[in-house]
């Protein structure tokens, strides 16, 4: 979590949409909406698994409100 450039071979999950484009980024909402991050993650995850990455990084999300649901989903998720 909190990364800022990921390894080739690891997904990157990022909070909004950017105008560079990677096979590995998936974006869990267009205009860093919190609560349509949080609706679309576990579809994102499962994406992420099926297209066969192993390793999975994470763009800085905030720490407040809805965000350290979503933090602690990935925490909880990362212990798998």
């Amino acid at each position: 979590m909190n990364v800022k450039k990921p390894f080739e071979e690891e997904a990157y999950v990022l909070i909004r949409k950017r105008k560079n484009f990677n096979k590995n980024y998936y974006y869990l909402s267009k205009k860093n909406n919190l609560k349509q991050a949080a609706k679309n993650l576990y579809s994102i995850l499962r994406k992420i698994k099926r297209d066969g990455f192993k390793m999975v990084a994470v763009e800085k999300i905030q720490n407040k409100g809805i965000g350290k649901t979503i933090n602690d989903r990935l925490n909880r998720a990362s212990k798998y």
